[in-house]
């Protein structure tokens, strides 16, 4: 088997979205949320599960699905490349606009330069976000000259989602000479969801003022922009973040979510507070099923950031219920990480 490359806990772009819906408020106990019995699995049951979880990855990556499919690519990039390759090329011919992007963005992230023609075709994409996802493909894989599409639908388009898009992918070029460009833009700029985008791009870039800023929004705002904030925060997992993360992860009455999203940040500092948390939520039932899917979607999440090997048991058994493929995919992306940060270097 291809071994998988170091994971970075990076936050999946659109399970990260998708938990702005349905927030749900509780205490620390999650209902119908125990905690079980735990036994470490010895090397050779690590390996297997490893196997396994990558397949399941690989094998989601060519779902029907298409919101699975994006999930699986997203975590295919960070857990396991190489193997991911093909099934990012692939994802260029989709119908599904979210799967087209998800490919382009995964193609950048990986600098497979060897797909640039394919690229560029995208950038006539119907869809907006495809284009701008092709656009940050484009930059990463050598043709920087694609950077002007971001620039220009981050200013002039008149929908806040591909705005705040075009924010987000500046922020994932890691050119520290954008934040020229999102300085001026994030004054012009009126819309909060948008405003909180550029912030989010800036700190990403190094910008200390946005990461402050940030670090206000997640301690005292609305619901949506607290969540985009956190999981900026998560993303980067700087040192001076960790007062907000503890704050958010251990306010009682604050939705379940959020405080999952600080756990995942925390995990990401070494920090193992949230795991108890998290591991509670892999169990966590709601009459509305998205919603307990989301709840134990970011509990995954968490459990992979934190690292601990004594919570592979239970995400083998989320990962074997076939109720929800996409809490499937995040179990199997958390078991990837966890067995990835338990190899000898």
């Amino acid at each position: 088997m291809q071994r998988l490359r170091g994971s970075h806990g990076r936050r999946p772009h659109v399970w990260g979205a998708a938990c702005l819906a349905g927030l749900v408020t509780i205490g620390l106990l999650p209902s119908g949320g125990c905690l079980q019995p735990q036994s470490r699995l010895t090397l050779q049951e690590r390996r297997q599960l490893e196997q396994r979880a990558l397949a399941l990855l690989l094998r989601a990556g060519q779902s029907e699905l298409d919101v699975v499919r994006t999930h699986a690519i997203e975590a295919l990039v960070d857990v396991a490349p190489d193997a991911g390759l093909p099934v990012f090329r692939e994802a260029l011919t989709s119908q599904s606009p979210l799967v087209r992007y998800a490919g382009c963005v995964a193609l950048g992230e990986t600098r497979d330069s060897a797909s640039l023609k394919a690229v560029r075709l995208m950038l006539g994409d119907p869809d907006a976000r495809v284009r701008l996802a092709a656009a940050f493909a484009a930059y990463r894989c050598g043709d920087t000259h694609q950077a002007r599409v971001l620039v220009q639908m981050l200013n002039d388009h008149p929908d806040e989602k591909v705005r705040a898009e075009a924010a987000r992918l500046i922020g994932e070029l890691g050119e520290p000479k954008a934040l020229k460009r999102l300085r001026l833009a994030v004054k012009r700029e009126s819309v909060s969801y948008v405003v909180v985008h550029i912030e989010s791009a800036m700190a990403k870039l190094g910008d200390r003022r946005s990461l402050d800023h940030l670090m206000q929004y997640a301690l005292k705002s609305d619901a949506v922009t607290i969540v985009l904030a956190l999981q900026t925060l998560a993303d980067l997992a700087d040192p001076g973040t960790r007062e907000t993360l503890e704050y958010r992860l251990h306010n009682d009455a604050d939705y379940l979510q959020t405080r999952l999203i600080a756990a995942r940040g925390l995990g990401r500092l070494g920090v193992d507070d949230g795991y108890k948390l998290a591991l509670e939520s892999l169990t966590h039932a709601a009459a509305d099923e998205n919603e307990a899917m989301q709840i134990r979607v970011n509990a995954a999440l968490a459990l992979g950031a934190i690292g601990d090997p004594d919570a592979l048991p239970a995400l083998r058994r989320l990962a074997e219920m076939r109720n929800d493929p996409r809490t499937q995919v995040a179990a199997s992306y958390a078991i990837c990480q966890i067995t990835e940060a338990l190899r000898p270097r």
